[in-house]
């Protein structure tokens, strides 16, 4: 799904394969989440091609297709789990260190962040550990 700000409140915009059509979209929206779709409309995008410092024609951006779904209900956006916060601070933390690193100085991460990061990464290693427990 694409966040597009201009899109009434029953919009979804969608980013699907080129080789989808209208009939494709509709019925798996309607028979995988049982959404009432009223109307679909898409619109396709070429190949975006650079040329490369070499002279070479290069691949920037591969052929897609747009689709905007109208829905019956207005649509609301689901709020972010909250295991995807623990992997977003992870991620975080670890850009912070890998930049360190690429400077060149002061590689070890301050006693703070540390123990942040030792923090999330327990919560996670507890988050897989109960996960592997339930199957």
């Amino acid at each position: 799904m694409v966040r597009a700000p201009n899109l009434q409140p029953n919009q979804v915009a969608f980013r699907v394969p080129p080789s989808c059509n209208k009939f494709d979209i509709h019925s798996y929206l309607t028979n995988i989440y049982g959404v009432n779709v009223h109307e679909v409309r898409t619109m396709n995008y070429a190949t975006v091609h650079k040329k490369a410092r070499t002279g070479k024609m290069e691949v920037s951006q591969a052929a897609y297709k747009k689709a905007i779904v109208t829905l019956d209900e207005a649509f609301q956006w689901p709020g972010n789990p909250e295991w995807c916060k623990l992997d977003q601070e992870q991620g975080k933390l670890g850009q912070k260190q890998a930049g360190r690193k690429m400077k060149g100085w002061r590689i070890r991460a301050p006693e703070g962040e540390r123990t942040q990061l030792k923090e999330v990464n327990d919560q996670l290693q507890a988050r897989m550990e109960a996960e592997h427990k339930k199957q």
